[in-house]
C-alpha cells in the first residue's frame, strides 16, 4: 500500500504532538494528540480499504468528517474570547455538526453525498477559523499573532478547507474533463498538497506551546 503526501504530513504532526505533549497537557491543545492519532489511523485505513481492497470507503471519510466537525468546532469555540465571535462560531458549529451527522448516514449508500458533506464542512471551517482570526484583531488585548498557537491552527484550517471546498465543488467537472496534476486526479492531489500546509501549521502551533509554557513559568 502506498503512503500519500497527506499520510506523511499527518504522521509528522502526530510525532511532533507526541514529543511536545508535556507542554500541551495543561491546555486545550492537549486534544490534538488523540485527534491526530485518530486522523492518521483513519486516513491510512481509508486508503487501504479503497485502494488495496477496492471496497467503498465513503462511510469512513463520512465519520472522519463528523470527528473533524466536533474537534475544530470545540477548539475554536474554546480559544475564542470575544463575545460576538464566540456566538458566531457556536451557531456555525451547531449546524456544521448536525448536517455532518445527517449526511454521514446518506453517505453510506450514496458516495456523492460525501462530497456535499465535505464541501459544506469546508466552508464552515473556513468561516470559523477566519472568525477566530478576526476576533484577535478586534480584541483589546495586545497580542503578536505569529506567536499564538491558535493563529497557526486557524491559518492552516483556513487555507486547507477553503482550497478543498473549491476543488470538491468542481468534482464532477474534473471527472468529465479528466483534470489531473502530476498524473493524479485534481480532486485527489490538491487536498494532499494543502494537507502539508495544514499539518505544518498545526505542528508549528504545537511547538509554540513549549515557548509559551516557558514564558508562563
Amino acid at each position: 500500500m502506498k503512503f500519500y503526501i497527506n499520510n506523511l504530513a499527518e504522521l509528522f504532526s502526530l510525532v511532533v504532538a507526541i514529543i511536545y505533549y508535556p507542554y500541551l497537557k495543561n491546555s486545550v491543545m492537549k486534544w490534538f494528540l488523540p485527534f491526530l492519532v485518530f486522523i492518521t489511523v483513519s486516513e491510512i485505513y481509508g486508503h487501504y480499504i479503497g485502494y488495496a481492497l477496492h471496497k467503498s470507503n465513503t462511510s469512513i471519510y463520512g465519520f472522519i468528517a463528523i470527528i473533524e466537525a466536533v474537534f475544530y468546532s470545540y477548539f475554536f469555540y474554546t480559544i475564542t474570547t470575544e463575545g460576538a465571535s464566540k456566538k458566531i462560531i457556536f451557531i456555525i458549529s451547531f449546524f456544521n455538526i448536525s448536517i455532518s451527522v445527517v449526511l454521514f448516514f446518506l453517505t453510506i449508500d450514496n458516495p456523492s453525498y460525501l462530497f456535499a458533506n465535505l464541501i459544506f464542512l469546508s466552508i464552515c471551517f473556513s468561516f470559523i477559523s477566519l472568525t477566530y482570526i478576526y476576533s484577535k484583531f478586534v480584541s483589546e488585548e495586545a497580542v503578536y499573532l505569529l506567536s499564538e498557537p491558535g493563529f497557526w491552527v486557524a491559518f492552516g484550517v483556513a487555507i486547507f478547507f477553503s482550497g478543498v471546498s473549491v476543488v470538491f465543488s468542481l468534482h464532477d467537472f474534473s471527472l468529465k474533463h479528466n483534470l489531473t496534476f502530476l498524473g493524479v486526479k485534481l480532486y485527489n492531489i490538491v487536498p494532499q498538497i494543502l494537507s502539508v500546509i495544514l499539518y505544518l501549521s498545526i505542528s508549528t502551533a504545537i511547538i509554540l506551546c513549549k515557548k509559551k509554557n516557558r514564558i508562563s513559568l
